[in-house]
């Protein structure tokens, strides 16, 4: 273990043994080596957590963390109270680091007492690695910044962010009210006080999945991050926050006991987030759109649209290569 660890990168895990390893692995592997990983095993019950004791029983920077399942909220507000570094750099279980984001990202903080958190050009690919597209975000901490704190572009990939632990503490960290988009909800408060910066490079590779938080659960992260931006106005305002943070806890409470979403509500987010994903695949004349389409319409067959990407989907070229993560460097 590194006595003093310039970085601590912080990782909240839930059943996700197939993935976990990989995303491990890019974090271990970086160029910059004063790091300590911290991941929180939430309550996995798939042998994700017998796999993370083994991965650090043969690398003393990785530590582990095991508690009941209690959503990655929680899981990240454990790990970054144990985090020890000068930065805590987020890495979600799914996704991969390019070798050098760390590296890079600290340099970028380095260079500019005046960026807090710092993010970086970013890969989405799809739940067996087809390439989506790549975001990027204005190099100029100033307009980036901008960008940001009036919501002319959104928010940046959660596990791609490297922040100073001070400002976390400084702000108040995660707040444990916010079950889903507490990125933003943390984001949010961090700009009005610090700027965000931006590398240029593809640096993070971000999995979209429909069973996601952001595909199967959508329209409740959706209303998590309204509440976000309510309490920003509320802030700014000189008023009081404690209503719409009221307000998420007991959301949080709903989709902690299951009644937040209908199965019909759920439904028809996962019919979004496959016809999302095939739709983008369509736009990179990719064949492989067709079986997200075809899920789409299984789920919501009275659906035009689906069912017009799915003709479109018919005509294009072959299927493309398979896409593994590292293949952008």
């Amino acid at each position: 273990m590194t006595a003093s660890p310039r970085v601590s990168v912080v990782m909240g895990v839930y059943n996700d043994a197939d993935r976990v390893g990989h995303a491990v692995a890019g974090i271990l592997g970086q160029s910059f080596r004063e790091l300590e990983l911290i991941v929180v095993d939430d309550g996995s019950r798939d042998g994700t957590g017998g796999l993370l004791d083994a991965l650090a029983a043969s690398d003393a920077r990785l530590r582990v963390i095991h508690q009941e399942n209690a959503g990655l909220t929680q899981a990240l507000i454990r790990g970054c109270s144990e985090a020890r570094g000068e930065f805590i750099a987020r890495q979600d279980s799914d996704d991969w680091s390019h070798p050098l984001r760390i590296a890079e990202q600290v340099a970028l903080l380095d260079g500019d007492p005046a960026v807090g958190f710092a993010s970086c050009a970013t890969e989405y690919v799809g739940p067996a690695d087809e390439p989506l597209c790549v975001i990027r975000r204005p190099a100029d901490p100033i307009e980036a910044s901008d960008g940001l704190s009036r919501q002319r572009h959104g928010p940046p990939a959660h596990g791609s962010v490297m922040f100073r632990t001070r400002l976390y503490c400084d702000v108040g960290g995660y707040r444990a009210a916010f079950h889903y988009a507490q990125d933003s909800d943390l984001w949010l408060r961090m700009i009005d006080v610090a700027r965000i910066g931006y590398l240029g490079a593809v640096r993070y590779v971000h999995r979209k999945e429909p069973g996601s938080t952001s595909g199967a659960a959508r329209a409740a992260q959706k209303r998590f991050g309204e509440l976000g931006h309510l309490c920003r106005q509320a802030r700014q305002s000189g008023q009081d926050e404690a209503p719409w943070l009221a307000e998420a806890e007991a959301l949080a409470q709903r989709v902690r006991a299951g009644i937040a979403q209908s199965q019909v509500e759920r439904r028809n987010a996962l019919a979004n987030a496959n016809y999302l994903i095939g739709a983008m695949l369509i736009g990179n004349r990719d064949a492989r759109a067709r079986r997200y389409l075809a899920q789409a319409i299984r789920q919501c067959p009275w659906r035009p649209k689906p069912w017009l990407r799915l003709g479109q989907s018919l005509l294009t070229g072959r299927e493309r290569p398979a896409f593994h993560f590292g293949d952008e460097s």
